[in-house]
């Protein structure tokens, strides 16, 4: 008897069509295996014993990096002739949206032949298998095959084409490559150019001397260098243009992180995850440079994925990794563009010349709470697949926001979101951005009919929906930034309501504000802003987001106190006048106002570095045992709801502070006084609605410590409480919530 057997799920470039006929082979089943679109299609023969046995398998058993949704079996009444079971060439299938493997690390059976004498990959940098390797990355096309990649472009040796029809972990692997066929190790400095071992040895030798090394990872080009080396840390941030921004470190093994990190389990677990993203952890020793962090309190640590990686940091110790970019441009990924950089800070560049199809940045994550909580989500997550309600038969394309730029495409029951992009301000990362939508919607056949953007009269995603919908008949829905974040927990939760506490740097208001302290009652597609943060007028246009001076002169002329500033005179007529100011609730202008009056940080060099020096001060408040100093926020009933007074907190900081009171007593009071204020809200909208579920989202809570604490006070008394975690909290975010939101909408249609 014949089966027509169909498996959906993440069954491409994961060795799965190799582990669909040892398996066959295993049950005495013939036929034929083929990959088919975005699924695999295989015609089974054999007694109806033996195809029970195989149908079984399939459903209950996968290989590393496989993930089977369902097994679709249908009998057929053509009679398969066939003596053995064979992997046959694949189909073109649009019909079905498929689901794509992300970039996998090295594997342990990899990374043994690596360091092995004997075996012919010995010290291969491009070592992989059907377990590991690069995927999303090389992917023109699907099916997933070598003629689909840009390995294409590398014929197999005898070697390797006799392991590709063999029937070990290297059968019908697309990656499968050697010293004698593959790509190589290029290393171009000055006016030599070297190759294969020697421009290794070189390149090791450059580091180690201390120079700063461009070379190409799976995603892009990424920049190395000693992180214990003053002249290599300033020759990097001079480069990159980057003056405070921490680095994160590479270190060739777990025991190398142990032995200057805290680990805890689940840190140790999503440091050896399929994804390996950088995550930040606590160091207990200081040994790498002061300039490293720029102020952060945290390391953000991460494990070689590639053998190229492990080669380097086994020679040099652990790395500095960074993205081979400018700051506020996207990762270069083209050897010609990296070619085109010309800098005496840069002592060579180390690559190969496969090509790199999608651009994708090193992902960030961190444990709080216990929980996961993704700060950026690229290489490693994408183009995984996020389950979502079924969506009424749109196709919808979430556009997301300016910020942290990331766009969201919504089918059926899946959301797919795009990589890390960057700012849009930057022309680069806009037209990174605007291929990557065509890419992703070729990739995936999605064509979209309803297309998502932010409420932001001025955003350029706003911009590129427009353009999307002018002389179309698709649908254009805008959406609240704040909603669209308290929305992304939602969907990540499956939840169909929830008070939504979304604190975040900026977000256009429906009533033309600036927001960002808000706490919205959220059911389904709907929100009513029950509280938020009281309005202050704020001036000096987007300089107040990087100024926090003049935040906090803003707050303090509010409040009726008068401070010494440069353009005070003129400040105070600007504000007094009324016409070039705006309205805003925003806690993360709050935040910097604080940072600066407590004396820790005047200017936000990188987004949210005046928060992160406030957090370190709170921390080594509570590390040192020193009281929190009493604040409190004065709550009023409102006319849309209920408010918060951030002028009279600051106020009453400011005070403080001239009295001569502990900054880092004051920095963990206002944390308290945060917590306090949400719980106490929070309450107060329980009572009356009856809603006791809690999502925190916003770029305010990549605060570690805000997040702990406000998990933990709502929790004490009752609350269930939901964070993002396959999402960051961050504008990287938004665009699920997006959807989200849009297919609630289109349900009641």
């Amino acid at each position: 008897m014949t089966f027509l057997i169909t498996v959906l799920g993440l069954v491409q470039g994961v060795g799965y069509r190799p582990f669909v006929a040892r398996l066959a082979d295993d049950s005495g089943i013939t036929g034929t295996v083929q990959n088919s679109g975005g699924v695999v299609l295989i015609r089974a023969c054999g007694s109806r014993e033996s195809l029970d046995v195989f149908i079984q398998d399939l459903s209950r058993r996968a290989p590393t990096g496989a993930s089977v949704k369902q097994v679709l079996t249908q009998m057929s009444a053509e009679d398969l002739v066939s003596a053995d079971f064979q992997i046959i060439a694949s189909a073109n299938n649009t019909e079905i949206t498929p689901v794509l493997p992300a970039d996998l690390p090295i594997c342990e059976a990899c990374r043994q032949e690596l360091f092995d004498p004997q075996n012919r990959r010995f010290g291969y940098p491009f070592i992989s298998c059907v377990d590991c390797g690069p995927r999303y990355s090389i992917m023109k096309t699907i099916p997933y095959d070598r003629d689909t990649i840009t390995m294409q472009n590398f014929p197999m040796c005898p070697a390797c084409e006799k392991e590709y029809k063999g029937d070990d972990r290297r059968r019908h692997a697309q990656t499968i490559s050697c010293n004698d066929c593959g790509p190589q190790l290029i290393l171009r400095t000055g006016d030599i150019e070297l190759h294969k071992e020697a421009a290794l040895s070189r390149a090791v030798e450059l580091i180690l001397g201390g120079g700063v090394l461009a070379l190409k990872g799976i995603g892009g080009y990424q920049l190395a260098c000693l992180p214990d080396r003053p002249d290599s840390i300033r020759a990097l941030r001079t480069f990159k243009i980057r003056d405070r921004k921490p680095f994160a470190v590479m270190f060739p093994n777990l025991q190398a992180v142990h032995d200057i990190c805290r680990v805890s389990a689940q840190e140790e677990e999503l440091l050896c995850s399929e994804a390996r993203p950088i995550v930040l952890l606590t160091p207990e020793k200081k040994i790498f440079c002061d300039d490293l962090t720029g102020g952060s309190r945290f390391t953000g640590a991460f494990l070689p994925y590639t053998a190229l990686h492990q080669l380097l940091t086994d020679a040099c110790g652990p790395l500095v990794m960074t993205s081979a970019n400018r700051s506020d441009e996207p990762i270069l990924y083209r050897d010609e563009d990296m070619f085109g950089v010309s800098s005496p800070h840069l002592a060579g560049i180390l690559y190969n010349t496969r090509m790199i199809v999608t651009p994708l940045d090193d992902s960030v994550a961190r444990i709080v709470a216990g929980r996961t909580q993704l700060i950026r989500r690229s290489r490693g997550f994408v183009p995984g697949p996020l389950p979502m309600p079924a969506t009424s038969g749109h196709t919808i394309l979430a556009m997301g926001g300016d910020l942290k730029s990331c766009f969201c495409l919504y089918k059926n029951d899946r959301a797919y979101l795009s990589q890390y992009f960057g700012d849009m301000d930057s022309t680069a990362v806009k037209q990174n951005f605007k291929e990557n939508i065509i890419r992703m919607q070729r990739l995936f056949h999605m064509q979209p009919d309803v297309i998502v953007s932010d409420l932001h009269p001025l955003y350029q995603t706003g911009r590129l929906a427009d353009a999307c919908v002018t002389n179309t008949d698709r649908k254009w829905i805008r959406i609240q930034h704040h909603h669209a974040h308290a929305a992304s927990v939602m969907a990540e939760h499956d939840l169909s309501s929830c008070i939504g506490v979304t604190f975040d740097g900026t977000g256009y208001g429906t009533d033309g504000a600036i927001w960002g302290g808000e706490i919205f009652l959220c059911s389904k597609d709907r929100f009513e802003r029950a509280a938020h943060l009281s309005y202050t007028a704020l001036c000096g246009g987007d300089e107040a987001a990087r100024n926090a001076d003049l935040a906090a002169f803003c707050y303090l002329n509010a409040s009726g106190i008068r401070t010494p500033h440069n353009d005070g005179d003129t400040l105070r007529a600007v504000l007094a006048d009324g016409s070039r100011t705006w309205q805003t609730s925003s806690m993360g202008r709050l935040f910097d106002a604080v940072s600066s009056v407590l004396g820790i940080c005047h200017v936000n060099s990188y987004e949210g570095e005046c928060a992160v020096l406030l957090e370190n001060a709170a921390a080594e408040a509570e590390a040192a045992g020193i009281e929190p100093y009493e604040l409190h926020f004065a709550i009023h009933p409102d006319r849309d709801g209920i408010t918060a007074d951030p002028v009279r907190l600051l106020g009453d900081i400011y005070r403080a502070a001239e009295n001569g009171c502990d900054h880092r007593a004051l920095a963990l009071g206002f944390h308290k006084a945060i917590v306090q204020m949400t719980v106490t809200l929070c309450c107060r909208i329980r009572d009356t609605s009856g809603e006791n579920r809690v999502g925190l989202s916003g770029g305010v809570f990549a605060n570690t410590i805000l997040t702990e604490d406000c998990i933990r006070s709502l929790e004490k008394v009752d609350f269930e409480v939901y964070i993002n975690q396959a999402v960051p909290t961050n504008d990287g975010g938004i665009s699920l919530g997006q959807a989200w939101i849009c297919g609630q909408k289109m349900k009641q249609e």
